[in-house]
C-alpha cells in the first residue's frame, strides 16, 4: 500500500457574514490550526484535502471566499523582530 504524503497548506477567508465566518473556521478546524484570525495552517494528505474542500463546498458561501495556498518548501519564513542570536538559514526575519 503506497503511503501518502502530507502537504502544507495555508487557508485564508473573508466572509462579510458571521454565520460563514463560524462554519469557515470551524470546518478549518477540523483539518488544520488557526495561526492568525482568519488564516489556518494543515498538513494534509491528497485525500484530507479532497475531504476538506467537500466539507467546504457544502456550505455554499455567498459573503465571501476562501483561498488555499499550497507551501511547496521545507523552510519557514517567519516574520517579527530578529535578534542577533538567530541565524538560522531556512529562515527569514523581516523587522
Amino acid at each position: 500500500m503506497k503511503q501518502q504524503k502530507d502537504r502544507l497548506y495555508v487557508v485564508s477567508y473573508d466572509f462579510s457574514e458571521d454565520k460563514e465566518r463560524t462554519k469557515a473556521a470551524n470546518i478549518l478546524g477540523a483539518f488544520g490550526f488557526r495561526v492568525q484570525y482568519s488564516v489556518f495552517e494543515c498538513r494534509l494528505t491528497k485525500t484530507d484535502l479532497n475531504k476538506m474542500l467537500k466539507s467546504l463546498d457544502k456550505v455554499k458561501f455567498k459573503s465571501g471566499h476562501i483561498r488555499i495556498y499550497q507551501v511547496y518548501s521545507n523552510s519557514l519564513i517567519i516574520c517579527g523582530i530578529c535578534d542577533e542570536k538567530s541565524s538560522d538559514s531556512d529562515t527569514a526575519f523581516v523587522v
